[in-house]
């Protein structure tokens, strides 16, 4: 039975770009691609910190979001271990995956989704499941530094997946990194099939990523989660409430300001809303949500 709200831990990271991957003048090109040690160290620091301050609330968080290559790679198996401590889902942005065995010098940008095998006091499963969420379209600028290192030119491998998780207490949710959040295919097939999007961002851009969450939570009617780096901050929650005053449930604004913060989001009321059993609380529907109309594209020279 889907639990009537949500709880999101939101954790945003300092970390640095312009000291995490340094364009090295000698050495491996594998080490561009790797946060430095420096970085690292206070990467692992600044999780730690944080998650222990969310384990200290009084009300644990369901799922616990990290941003986009905010977690170093040797660091999965401390999380794997704080989400069972935690009984919290820990859905986390990693550092980047160096791909083997291809002709040329290749990296993947992936998250990872930790399912620990108790959640909330009751046990779900035999043992705690890991799944790895992958990016399909690098950023413009981040295609740019990766061609652009001076020891070799390291190209980007897409994972074109779309992944949709289902759980009986928190419902249908969907996690993409970053620049996929703007993919105009993948949100067609959000549509109607989730309650709870979640973006992991290290994104400047963040007034943009603004207006999307708004106009695509109304669109796909669900809450939107973006966890955004605290190096550009710009993490919010957005939910298509019917009254302006609520939509905003979340929004964390401001340059290097690392934070954790637990946000409550709605849940049953609002899968309820989009089977039809309509709540006052929440906007209306959009057009083609439940009763969808296939349109015929007409070209017409004047």
């Amino acid at each position: 039975m889907l639990n009537d709200k949500l709880h999101i831990g939101v954790i945003q990271t300092a970390l640095d770009v312009d000291t995490a991957w340094v364009n090295h003048e000698t050495g491996n090109w594998q080490q561009c691609v790797r946060m430095s040690d420096v970085e690292e160290r206070r990467a692992k620091k600044e999780i730690r910190h944080y998650l222990a301050s969310l384990r200290g609330l009084e009300r644990q968080p369901d799922i616990i979001l990290l941003p986009e290559l905010s977690v170093p790679l040797g660091f999965e198996v401390t999380l794997k271990k704080a989400a069972e401590s935690l009984e919290s889902i820990i859905i986390a942005g990693l550092d980047y995956r160096i791909e083997t065995g291809l002709a040329m010098p290749t990296v993947s940008n992936e998250a990872v989704v930790i399912v620990p095998k108790q959640l909330r006091g009751r046990r779900i499963a035999r043992r705690t499941e890991v799944r790895r969420v992958g990016k399909t379209y690098p950023a413009p600028a981040e295609r740019e530094k990766l061609q652009g290192l001076k020891l070799a030119s390291v190209a980007f491998l897409p994972h074109p997946t779309v992944w949709i998780f289902e759980s009986p207490e928190f419902g249908k949710f969907a996690v993409a990194i970053c620049y996929d959040f703007m993919d105009l295919d993948r949100i067609v097939m959000y549509r109607n099939n989730i309650q709870t999007l979640f973006i992991l961002a290290f994104n400047k851009d963040t007034t943009s990523f603004d207006h999307l969450a708004e106009a695509l939570s109304r669109m796909l009617f669900c809450n939107v989660v973006i966890c955004n780096c605290g190096q550009f901050g710009g993490s919010l929650a957005v939910s298509p409430f019917r009254e302006t005053y609520l939509r905003s449930v979340y929004r964390h604004s401001g340059q290097r300001l690392p934070h954790a913060q637990l946000i409550q989001l709605p849940l049953a009321a609002l899968a309820a809303h989009q089977m039809g059993n309509y709540s006052k609380d929440f906007k209306s529907l959009p057009p083609g949500f439940s009763n969808f109309v296939a349109l015929r594209p007409k070209t017409q020279a004047v």
